[in-house]
């Protein structure tokens, strides 16, 4: 899944939003200035099925977002909303053990990365009210400090 903007003269593409495998329900924050997405299947090979399935894209308002006020636990992709500055401690959990924080302030703007793909436990600091997406392929736990 890649952002989109579009208009009635143009249309320009975005970065990669989400690749995800399987079902299940995954959030995911379209950046400002976007208005839609587009939606790419990928198969592993010409011979193996369709490459289609159902899927329903559903938006959410902030207010509908889990606020982390003290620890949230979760699976796979996941958006959490932050009213302040804060300290959260991270943790991936299982066989992947690897994951990415990246934070989008609620004005907008282009997400920041606020750990490195191979840390699999830390503490990072959010700068202020926003949107923090975790990015793994299995269990994690966050809590605030």
């Amino acid at each position: 899944m890649h952002a989109l903007r579009r208009s009635t003269t143009r249309k320009v593409h975005g970065g990669e939003l989400l690749y995800t495998y399987g079902p299940g329900v995954r959030r995911v924050l379209l950046p400002a200035g976007y208005n839609r997405v587009e939606v790419t299947r990928d198969k592993p090979k010409p011979s193996s099925g369709t490459g289609f399935s159902r899927w329903r894209l559903q938006t959410v308002e902030a207010a509908e977002l889990p606020v982390l006020a003290d620890t949230v636990c979760g699976r796979n992709e996941e958006l959490v909303y932050f009213d302040s500055h804060a300290r959260v401690s991270f943790a991936w959990l299982g066989a992947a053990e690897h994951g990415e924080l990246h934070f989008t302030s609620v004005s907008g703007g282009e997400a920041r990365t606020l750990t490195r793909h191979s840390d699999i436990r830390g503490v990072v600091t959010i700068p202020g009210s926003g949107f923090l997406a975790i990015s793994t392929w299995g269990k994690w736990t966050l809590e605030r400090r």
